[in-house]
């Protein structure tokens, strides 16, 4: 009986894990308004998303022997840990699946379809996040609820942010653009390293820096991912090829 229930605890924790990546997903596809991103394909992109956090951990693990200076007591080496062996990674990690399985796809013919590409991989990355968190805290529901209300949003943003340089770079690399598809394609992978990298260091630096600090980036990661999810649905436009 007692297996029973903890089996019964698990599998509650780990749908309560998923529904924030679902309402996000749900949101974000439903912006969509011009041309729906196939599901399979979408599934597929979460999917990607579930694998790439095993790829993240094994480089993380790796490069974590290769820099076993690092105190997660020390100021600088929580700085460095958050953007090199946390951000750099697992945002490099992320946008290598989206740009080697969506690049070259018929389907990415608009420029809010990255955002959608960004965010379902994102999404599938911070789904076993949350509920590797939540099974290996003693089934701690607290935890869960908070990593639900922001760290799971916090992965759909460093995504908006990513997808929304990415969709540009695919707009002027159909024109034949190479330095601005160049620019963008940097910045695509550059802007969200820096936000995760930021963003993990002062949640992990929270008893050292203002609380109105962590709160006023929380307020405009938020506020930039809504603004680009509106103005880019909006505004969507047609990826064409000049030739």
């Amino acid at each position: 009986m007692k297996n029973l229930v903890n089996f019964e605890t698990h599998y509650i924790l780990i749908l309560l894990a998923m529904i924030p990546s679902f309402i996000i997903a749900f949101i974000i596809y439903k912006r969509d308004k011009i041309e729906k991103e196939p599901i399979l394909l979408l599934i597929k992109l979460f999917i990607f998303g579930i694998l790439s956090s095993g790829v993240a951990l094994f480089f993380e693990i790796y490069l974590e022997k290769l820099l076993p200076f690092l105190d997660n007591n020390d100021n600088f080496d929580i700085i460095v840990r958050s953007f090199f062996l946390v951000a750099l990674v697992e945002e490099f990690v992320k946008w290598f699946f989206m740009y080697v399985f969506c690049w070259t796809k018929e389907d990415f013919n608009y420029t809010y379809d990255s955002i959608v590409y960004a965010v379902f991989v994102s999404l599938g990355f911070a789904t076993v996040e949350n509920i590797v968190a939540a099974l290996a805290n003693n089934n701690n529901v607290l935890l869960l609820i908070r990593r639900s209300l922001l760290t799971v949003p916090a992965h759909a943003f460093f995504a908006i942010s990513s997808g929304y340089y990415f969709g540009l770079a695919k707009k002027f690399d159909s024109r034949h653009w190479i330095k601005r598809k160049n620019k963008y394609l940097a910045l695509s992978i550059l802007v969200p390293i820096l936000i995760h990298g930021l963003f993990d260091s002062l949640l992990l630096l929270y008893d050292k820096v203002p609380l109105i600090l962590i709160i006023a980036f929380a307020i405009y990661l938020l506020i930039s991912s809504v603004s680009k999810v509106i103005y880019v649905s909006k505004n969507s436009k047609k990826i064409k090829d000049t030739n």
